[in-house]
């Protein structure tokens, strides 16, 4: 099964999202009204019907609705306690992000699956080798931080397995990723572009992917609003392209 959640999606969506909040990830090309979010609170407050009628998008024959994409009630009182003159602008991002992130990973599982893509455990330990005392570091201060908070009474619950990040899974993640990567620049080339995420980013190949599982009647974005967006995200012009003679697949970035 696919590990790739909202940190795969980070590429595009979640670069310039309002950068002096903790939750400044999302793409300078989603650009967000009041009145979509009105409408799409609209839209929940009236679901009398089924999923179907009510999908936002589907995927795989699945319908997606706007509850599956709005964030939980943890994430939204964050949202209130920290960016409490943003609430709709990053609400509205957000369910952006979290739609096309259930599309990708969709995409992605099936792409995997489909050309039998398997885990490279070798280069799964080169990755912990590398970065594997970094995260340690990392995760002791995340959890310093929040029994300091928890001892001001800032937190009622103490740091749990879920606030650490695990090397193990990271690793996983980042070596899946750069294998399907390395597939998709082989099988339709174009644009690689640099992000601080990933230092190799084959964007246009992701379009090509996209739009070929799109055709093929394996996902469509119903809401106009959220099909721009989604779209709009892997289209040219790109920033910080890589020279095509530079473009290098045969080692991960991190080897």
């Amino acid at each position: 099964m696919l590990r790739m959640n909202s940190v795969f999606f980070a590429f595009v969506l979640l670069s310039t999202f309002i950068c002096s909040s903790s939750f400044a990830q999302s793409s300078s090309k989603i650009q967000n009204t009041s009145q979509d979010t009105q409408n799409a609170s609209s839209a929940v407050s009236k679901q009398t019907g089924s999923n179907q009628n009510n999908a936002i998008a589907m995927l795989f024959g699945e319908p997606i609705t706007l509850a599956d994409i709005t964030p939980d009630q943890d994430t939204m009182s964050k949202i209130r306690k920290q960016a409490p003159d943003n609430v709709t602008q990053l609400v509205t991002q957000m369910r952006a992000i979290n739609l096309a992130n259930q599309i990708i990973e969709g995409v992605l599982s099936d792409y995997a699956s489909t050309h039998n893509i398997e885990v490279d455990s070798d280069l799964v330990e080169a990755f912990k080798q590398k970065f594997g005392s970094e995260y340690e570091k990392n995760n002791q201060k995340v959890a310093a931080k929040k029994d300091a908070q928890q001892e001001n009474n800032e937190l009622k619950e103490s740091v749990s397995a879920e606030d650490i990040t695990s090397i193990d899974e990271i690793a996983l993640t980042q070596v899946e990723r750069w294998q399907i990567e390395k597939h998709l620049y082989k099988t339709y080339g174009g644009a690689v572009i640099f992000e601080q995420s990933n230092p190799s980013m084959p964007v246009e190949a992701y379009l090509a992917l996209m739009k070929e599982y799109a055709n093929k009647g394996k996902f469509k974005v119903l809401d106009e609003a959220l099909a721009e967006r989604f779209w709009e995200a892997f289209e040219p012009p790109y920033e910080f392209v890589i020279a095509p003679e530079d473009v290098n697949f045969n080692q991960p970035w991190w080897r």
